[in-house]
């Protein structure tokens, strides 16, 4: 999958086409856009690199109200959408987060929730980010719902049942749903929609199932089966063996990495309504257990039951079920480029829609660091030449960064280029395993990007020494 290294027609393809009701205001967009591509990590007014008309142009963007986020959004949704439709099949994998902010915008911004001391305010933000389903590479993103949360409804959980479906929160994934089937039309028949425990909603799943919409949703509730005294967790541990599968499960809080090894069980279930609202009817679905047959003394085994519409007859599909929900993740991941590699959260513009207009931006911004690495860090694509990531200018600096030699005849592999970009941004491979971490990898991109900048300007200085 090709990567548009070049920021500003990256920019003219996610925002090119934005209606924002003047052309102007597109223009703008684009040009900010390719600002904030290139200076990843920058606020505007330091993106701008110093130049007075760009950096009045973007905060004139930023703070005008007839320009509505969601406006911002479309186009880069539908770029997205229309590089999904050349995959056989896409993954759109799901989550939610918040963004925080404590600045004097705050105040017009939600409840984060938390302790009962904790006075977080900021946004929440549920986003659909495509996948091409056979690679994994990251096509872009689908779909955001942005919300900010009453103060109110804090502490009112156990009120939730008084609410109607479509009230609640958690209606969040139909939506989704839904937003997706608008978009791809006819050609949802090839998404699969993927998603946490959170969205194991019966309601979420009946809509999935009486849509015909593909799904892979994790288990979070042992919900009843129509067998006398029978649940579906102990339905699917009842079933066969299929086959096996090793996961590499990412380091979270004190949770260690490691590569896992699952057995595979996989069967159709039936699932009762839920009590309270049980009219006979049930919901038919495929199940998939994974269960760690020897995880690490003092370690909890992996265990992962996952709800899905895929088939589930043999290990070979069980097995791609498995898959398809290791690669939700990536939503994760893009979370943290949201946060960590544009620095969103770190954006002090004096009212609520102006910080989401930017934030939106970045949002995208932060898609494209996500395939940048991507490019960088898979393997089996390293001994390809680096121009697929790095243009002529790019692969050259790093080169005379690196090495202080004499410029090769051909450009040098991609295996090159990341251990340059990750030496450039810090690493040592003190740990021997010859990987990067994505912030390493992007510290030394923003670096490399910023000795293009000096010797583009010193290439304008000595073109206006010779006039």
């Amino acid at each position: 999958m090709h990567v548009e290294t070049d920021g500003r027609r990256w920019a003219e393809e996610m925002f090119g086409s934005c209606e924002l009701g003047d052309g102007r205001r597109t223009r703008r967009l684009v040009s900010l856009g390719s600002s904030l591509a290139a200076h990843a990590g920058r606020m505007p007014h330091a993106a701008c690199r110093g130049d007075a008309a760009a950096n009045e142009g973007a905060y004139r963007l930023l703070r005008n109200e007839a320009v509505e986020a969601e406006a911002i959004a479309r186009g880069g949704y539908a770029a997205s959408i229309e590089r999904a439709r050349g995959c056989a099949e896409v993954l759109a994998v799901e989550d939610t987060t918040t963004l925080a902010y404590g600045h004097a915008a705050s105040a017009e911004l939600g409840d984060l929730g938390g302790p009962s001391a904790a006075s977080g305010r900021g946004f929440h933000v549920h986003s659909v980010l495509l996948l091409e389903r056979s690679s994994g590479r990251t096509l872009g993103l689908a779909d955001q719902q942005w919300w900010c949360r009453e103060a109110e409804q804090r502490g009112q959980r156990h009120r939730r049942g008084e609410r109607a479906y479509a009230d609640k929160e958690s209606f969040k994934w139909q939506r989704a749903s839904a937003q997706l089937s608008e978009s791809f039309g006819a050609d949802l028949s090839r998404v699969i929609s993927v998603c946490d425990r959170e969205a194991d909603v019966y309601e979420y799943l009946s809509y999935k199932v009486g849509h015909g919409q593909r799904f892979v949703v994790r288990a979070a509730w042992n919900r009843r089966t129509p067998a006398p005294a029978r649940h579906l967790f102990a339905e699917v541990e009842s079933a066969a063996v299929l086959g096996e599968a090793t996961v590499r499960v990412p380091q979270r809080g004190g949770r260690r990495a490691r590569v896992a090894r699952l057995a595979l069980r996989g069967c159709a279930v039936e699932l009762r309504e839920p009590k309270g609202r049980d009219t006979g009817g049930v919901l038919r679905v495929n199940a998939v257990l994974g269960l760690e047959t020897n995880p690490p003394r003092g370690e909890q085994a992996l265990r992962w039951l996952l709800l899905t519409s895929e088939p589930v007859d043999d290990a070979a599909a069980v097995g791609e079920v498995l898959r398809a929900y290791t690669l939700r993740w990536r939503v994760e991941e893009f979370h943290k480029a949201w946060k960590s590699g544009t620095r969103v959260e770190h954006a002090r513009l004096q009212s609520a829609g102006n910080l989401q207009r930017l934030a939106v931006i970045l949002a995208f911004v932060a898609v494209r660091l996500l395939q940048l690495r991507e490019v960088l860090d898979e393997p089996g694509e390293r001994s390809r030449d680096c121009t697929e990531v790095l243009d002529e200018v790019q692969w050259k600096v790093l080169w005379l960064t690196r090495t202080r030699r004499t410029l090769p005849a051909h450009p040098p592999s991609l295996r090159w280029a990341y251990e340059a970009l990750a030496r450039l941004g810090g690493w040592g491979d003190s740990k021997r395993t010859g990987r990067a971490g994505w912030d390493t990898l992007w510290a030394g991109w923003f670096a490399l990007n910023e000795r293009v900048d000096g010797f583009r300007i010193a290439q304008q200085l000595a073109l206006q020494g010779k006039t």
